[in-house]
């Protein structure tokens, strides 16, 4: 007897156990100050504002937790400006010369934007009846979708120093030197898979019985830089073409040293969700 009463709980525990988990899809939308954070030697970064939407799966293996993940559509964007900058390295004229390439950017602006596929892991508590407060901490890998940063036209003045004569060219357009009037660039960014650190805080209202709505905040906190930095010079001298230029990104430019330190995405702000109960 005393077997069948000990089986008959265990069933029971085990039949309350699943009638409480809950299956959700889940539907959001949200948005805020979301951007590229990173230092630089000279200038002023400034996050820029973005957003995204995603599909998502929620299950609750009680009534105040559970787990969600999904997959999230996120927008990144930044800008710096640079009242002023000198520009100095080594490289080779057309006829193979070594020399001393120096160019001064009287005004540089530079915004970058990315666009990142996310896929977060979070762990939800909630409590509540109909109306629900929640809270939700995990993380989040990021995998880049596209990369763009741009600038708008610029004046320099290139000249040229070769040690070997012991003399700087300074008005010889046809070998890339004097003043030049740079167009507006719009290149490609090459990023890396971004992790960050997330959380959730908000509340969740019953609107029938297997159909919720959610508003909160959100934090989303970058781990790992997603850019490599100072490999490249910020105004690339052309030695086959010299009057022509290209403009590289601060990101991954570098004069003696990287211009920026770890660069990471950061975003804060505002999360709506749908969440639709597919059964228990």
């Amino acid at each position: 007897m005393k077997r069948v009463i000990i089986s008959a709980l265990v069933l029971l525990g085990a039949w309350s156990l699943n009638a409480q988990i809950k299956h959700g899809i889940t539907l959001s939308g949200f948005g805020g100050l979301s951007g590229l954070k990173y230092d630089v030697t000279a200038g002023s970064p400034k996050t820029g504002f973005g957003g995204g939407f995603g599909l998502g799966y929620q299950l609750f293996f009680s009534p105040e937790w559970g787990i969600g993940t999904g997959v999230e559509f996120a927008l990144y964007s930044a800008k710096c400006d640079v009242d002023g900058m000198d520009v100095r390295y080594m490289t080779k004229d057309m006829e193979n010369s070594s020399f001393e390439f120096r160019s001064k950017v009287s005004k540089y602006e530079e915004t970058q934007n990315a666009s990142l596929l996310q896929i977060p892991l979070m762990l939800q508590f909630q409590k509540g009846d109909k109306n629900q407060f929640y809270a939700a901490l995990g993380g989040k890998a990021g995998i880049p979708m596209s990369g763009k940063y741009k600038t708008p036209s610029m004046s320099i003045q290139n000249s040229g120093y070769f040690a070997e004569e012991n003399y700087e060219y300074t008005t010889q357009q046809f070998m890339g030197f004097g003043a030049f009037n740079l167009p507006s660039a719009n290149n490609e960014l090459s990023f890396k898979t971004a992790f960050s650190l997330s959380a959730e805080l908000g509340g969740k209202w019953e609107l029938s019985e297997k159909f919720w709505f959610c508003a909160g905040v959100y934090l989303d906190y970058g781990l790992n830089s997603i850019a490599d930095t100072g490999s490249l010079p910020l105004i690339e001298y052309n030695r086959q073409s010299p009057k022509d230029f290209t403009v590289n990104s601060m990101l991954n430019s570098g004069n003696a040293k990287p211009f920026t330190d770890k660069i990471t995405p950061i975003a804060v702000g505002v999360k709506l969700r749908l969440v639709f109960g597919i059964g228990e």
